[in-house]
């Protein structure tokens, strides 16, 4: 018995250590177990340790337009939230060479459902055929009725100018002329000439 006791006070620090080594390593093997670590595979994320694949919410972030008309490659497109004509045209393979697009204003902001159509050089098209919103293939914004994103192109419109133009069309029944733009909250003389070339009144 008394050689046990020395044998253990001659080799108590390889004991402790070697004791603190096994519980350290029983609890890894423990952590292991219940271990969640999320790893995104496209639209499931996986909980590894056998928990169940959780599918994620569609991204809402995206619109599906139609472009046809004079482009390589018409039909039906995704494209991000915020994304303009020239955007889709791209998507589209580009324009043909017999595309006229003097007529498309390919700095208008896409809306869900729009169908863009380019038009042919010299084809009668009609306005509601090749626009979406209040962004017109000549390359005007028809302020009766563009959305907010739509204003927002137009030179020093920003959300808040975009929103008096609304707010203001909605209350007085729609424009009469380009002119009665002077008459909305924080646009003036020299606003309201800057925006003449560049808007309609249908």
């Amino acid at each position: 018995m008394r050689s046990f006791i020395d044998f253990i006070k001659n080799h108590a620090f390889f004991i402790l250590g070697g004791a603190c080594i096994f519980v350290v390593g029983v609890i890894y093997i423990l952590g292991r177990g219940v271990e969640a670590e999320v790893v995104r595979d496209g639209d499931v994320i996986f909980h590894a340790g056998g928990a169940t694949p959780v599918t994620c919410e569609a991204d809402s972030a995206y619109i599906i337009i139609h472009i046809a008309g004079e482009v390589h490659n018409p039909g039906v497109f995704e494209l991000h939230q915020g994304a303009r004509v020239n955007d889709a045209l791209l998507l589209a393979g580009g324009e043909t060479k017999y595309a006229d697009l003097t007529r498309v204003n390919l700095a208008a902001v896409l809306q869900d459902a729009a169908k863009i159509i380019i038009p042919t050089i010299g084809e009668d098209l009609p306005v509601a055929a090749h626009s979406q919103g209040g962004a017109r293939s000549d390359g005007l914004i028809n302020i009766n009725t563009a959305t907010s994103a739509e204003l927002q192109t137009l030179s020093g419109i920003g959300p808040v100018l975009a929103e008096n133009i609304i707010t203001f069309r909605e209350a007085h029944g729609g424009f009469s002329y380009v002119g009665e733009l002077i008459h909305v909250p924080r646009i003036g003389a020299a606003t309201l000439e800057r925006l003449r070339p560049l808007v309609t009144v249908e």
